[in-house]
């Protein structure tokens, strides 16, 4: 997995963003088209090396000749993105960006969002701002993207309305539920463009997750700041998992139960959704030896899985705790044997590499239709590639093996 984040230490705008994307490799040729597939006639782009106090950055500027742009709406920013050189994906995503500035602007004026006129958010640098990002992020194939914080100014902007307060109202209507901080700086730290792009193209707000760093990207401001470095930095890796969301851990310890219930304990807190649960041997007051029992479960499950441990065993009390899980990414599938198709994990360890893991039910079915020892079965299919592996929902790609075809061959 591809983890990419924002680290908006000096805030964020849409200009900064493009330039932290071509220092991270996008290619330049990539944004200097887009005015010509846009039929953005005397748009130009120039792209150039600055440097923010001691720090190189890439600082992008949208160039507009002297005619006078058009004062666009909602409507007119979907007709210039028809039938132009844009994947459905890209156009589609850009859209959602538009889409939080209207809605914001809608609400700051009073009116609703195809009603609202443009001023700055539909000038041809927004507009090349919004679809070259969201383009260059599929292109450098970003897999998950988190944002930093986001630092708040004060003061005063100009834009298409006038004189309005620091941080912009479209601003703080983009940034409800994100985290922000406040600073006594007076420019204009997070723009709206730059707020709708980083809340649509972010999986979440937060630290930075744990990854292998590969590249460091950094876009420049239009301002030099001499007192703080005016740049936005993105860091890009590989992902060494994934927080998936917090898990319950119920535990207790037992020592005076018979243990042939222990199985049928289990079987009821699967059934009532225990993500696993787990025995351990542990000597226990008084040097009796005794089980502790561990049951890992979603929230929420807390009072259903306890009733079912003071329903099923001996114990009287449990302890539950939440915990935060990481977990590698993993795909469910079908791998081929000489025997017959099996079911199987494609996870994905640290550094890429990925490793198939059989499922031991679907290999104890093919060796009892078969009569065949097990590990024979579980090692052949643990040394498949993962050019053999089916994800779920393309099996297809392996064909169809039955145990008696698999018998043949064998």
């Amino acid at each position: 997995m591809k983890e990419a984040y924002i680290d908006c230490f000096s805030g964020v705008s849409g200009d900064m963003l493009l330039g932290a994307l071509l220092d991270l490799g996008w290619p330049i040729e990539k944004l200097t088209s887009l005015p010509r597939r846009l039929g953005l006639a005397g748009a130009q782009i120039k792209a150039a090396t600055v440097m923010r106090c001691g720090i190189r950055g890439v600082s992008v500027t949208v160039m507009q000749d002297g005619s006078q742009p058009p004062l666009r709406t909602m409507n007119d920013i979907t007709r210039l993105m028809e039938n132009k050189d844009l994947s459905r994906k890209t156009a589609g995503k850009a859209m959602q960006v538009f889409g939080v500035l209207a809605e914001a602007e809608a609400r700051v004026h009073g009116c609703r969002p195809d009603e609202v006129h443009f001023h700055e958010i539909g000038a041809v640098d927004t507009i090349i701002d919004v679809i070259g990002a969201v383009e260059a992020v599929s292109w450098l194939g970003i897999d998950r993207l988190t944002c930093s914080a986001l630092p708040l100014s004060r003061g005063w902007v100009e834009c298409g309305h006038g004189r309005v307060p620091l941080p912009a109202p479209a601003s703080l209507e983009i940034l409800k539920g994100a985290p922000v901080y406040g600073t006594d700086l007076e420019d204009e730290l997070v723009t709206p463009t730059g707020a709708a792009l980083v809340s649509v193209l972010s999986d979440g707000f937060g630290d930075m997750p744990t990854m292998y760093i590969d590249g460091v990207g950094y876009g420049a401001g239009a301002r030099d700041c001499k007192t703080r470095a005016n740049i936005l930095r993105i860091l890009t890796g590989r992902g060494r998992g994934q927080t998936d969301h917090q898990v319950l851990e119920i535990k207790t310890h037992i020592d005076d139960m018979n243990p042939e219930w222990y199985g049928y304990l289990m079987e009821r807190l699967f059934s009532a959704g225990a993500l696993d649960v787990g025995l351990c041997s542990v000597q226990m007051k008084k040097n009796r030896p005794g089980v502790a029992l561990t049951v890992i479960a979603p929230p929420g499950k807390e009072a259903a899985l306890s009733d079912i441990i003071f329903e099923e065993s001996t114990t009287a009390g449990v302890r539950i705790s939440r915990c935060d899980r990481y977990t590698l990414s993993r795909r469910l599938g079908l791998v081929r044997t000489r025997w017959g198709m099996v079911r199987a994990k494609m996870i994905s360890r640290p550094g890429g590499r990925k490793v198939i893991t059989p499922e031991y039910d679907s290999c104890r079915e093919l060796a009892r239709a078969l009569n065949i020892p097990l590990g024979l079965i579980y090692e052949e299919a643990a040394r498949s590639s993962p050019e053999d592996f089916a994800p779920a929902g393309n099996q297809d790609a392996l064909g169809d093996m039955t145990p008696d075809e698999g018998k043949e061959a064998e």
